[in-house]
């Protein structure tokens, strides 16, 4: 199951935030902002996503950075332990690069708690361009045990050059952003 929270059009103040939190030096307007954005939504439909899952989610991850940025990831950085679960690492094959744009089975490994009846893990993901890190990761740990995965998106990135992105940037002029509707429940 993927959640977006918001479209992120190339030409918008909501992509200019997700570009700026992670630069050297970051926002700091746009690290608060990108945290109330995630904060606010996991507050209002968490239970949302935790009934898709068939529980609440045990574990959180974050897409790892394909760039050979330092660890912890921004986002990781960002949230700290807020969400009071505990963090799963994710480590990337350095086959696929940044350039990599499709799925890859082996692009991600996981280890999970051995502890752990069932791992239900949150991901969560900055950007969403093609979904294929997303996913890949997300393949890894179904494939590493978990019983279920969420993947959490702050911005879904439109082209608005894009011919086929038109309709949809149209359908998203008013209201811009509401809070209080949730993918999950929406389409459900």
């Amino acid at each position: 199951m993927v959640v977006p929270i918001a479209y992120s059009p190339r030409t918008g103040q909501h992509h200019h935030h997700l570009r700026l939190y992670k630069s050297k030096p970051g926002s700091a307007q746009a690290r608060w902002n990108l945290l109330a954005l995630l904060l606010l939504f996991l507050q209002r439909h968490l239970d949302c996503v935790a009934n898709r899952m068939g529980g609440a989610p045990t574990h959180v991850v974050v897409v790892p950075s394909t760039r050979g940025q330092a660890h912890p990831h921004p986002l990781q950085d960002l949230i700290g332990d807020r969400l009071r679960l505990p963090w799963l690492a994710a480590l990337s094959n350095p086959r696929h690069g940044s350039e990599t744009r499709t799925f890859q089975r082996d692009w991600f490994t996981v280890q999970l708690p051995v502890e752990s009846v069932s791992v239900r893990p949150l991901i969560l993901d900055d950007t969403w361009t093609t979904g294929s890190r997303a996913q890949s990761l997300a393949y890894a740990l179904r494939s590493a045990g978990a019983s279920s995965v969420a993947v959490v998106v702050l911005g879904r990135h439109i082209r608005p050059e894009h011919v086929a992105s038109r309709p949809l940037l149209k359908a998203i002029e008013d209201p811009m952003f509401d809070p209080s509707t949730c993918a999950v429940e929406r389409w459900a």
